[in-house]
């Protein structure tokens, strides 16, 4: 992927920053969910639940669809995967490998398939691979905030915890 590099920098990197912002943290404030909001674990779970989205679009663009893969916009594997009753060291360590795979797929691509173009059924317009990576790295960054946020920390300016976490169980529309 010779276009993007900064792009795959940014990828690769999200793990590590997911790793540094959980670090420490303990259990009850890693688990704490408000309002049906989502908690610590939830929001750094569902890094994982979305990689296989991320990859199966991936493969959309090299197949030659005409529209990518939709996504689950009520976020039903991420509920049903109870990450509060994970440990974090394993929800990091899935992460860190099934980002790491996306990345390696991202990696071989041509300049030419880097431009292949999807219609994106939410947003309703044309996405090239690009885009996606960025999409994808948006969408990471949005939940590594949430936590920030949720740990106290001030990532959101002017934003409240409660604004941040899925009022329902929708997350990262804009992202999906």
């Amino acid at each position: 992927m010779n276009a993007q590099p900064d792009l795959v920098e940014r990828l690769r990197g999200t793990p590590l920053r997911l790793e540094e912002r959980v670090a420490g943290l303990p259990l009850e404030q890693v688990r704490r969910r408000s309002g049906g909001s989502w908690s610590i674990a939830d929001h750094a779970g569902h890094l994982s639940d979305l990689e296989s989205l991320w990859s199966g679009r991936i493969e959309d663009f090299l197949g030659g669809v005409r529209t990518l893969r939709p996504a689950d916009l009520e976020n039903r594997a991420t509920w049903a995967a109870n990450h509060n009753a994970r440990s974090l060291e394993d929800i990091v360590s899935e992460f860190r490998q099934l980002q790491r795979d996306f990345v390696a797929q991202l990696e071989p691509l041509s300049d030419a398939q880097l431009q292949l173009t999807a219609h994106h059924p939410r947003l309703e317009q044309p996405m090239t691979v690009v885009d996606l990576c960025f999409f994808v790295a948006e969408h990471d960054d949005h939940h590594l905030a949430a936590i920030t946020s949720l740990r106290g920390g001030s990532a959101l300016l002017g934003t409240s915890s409660a604004e941040i976490g899925p009022p329902t169980r929708r997350c990262c529309v804009p992202w999906v």
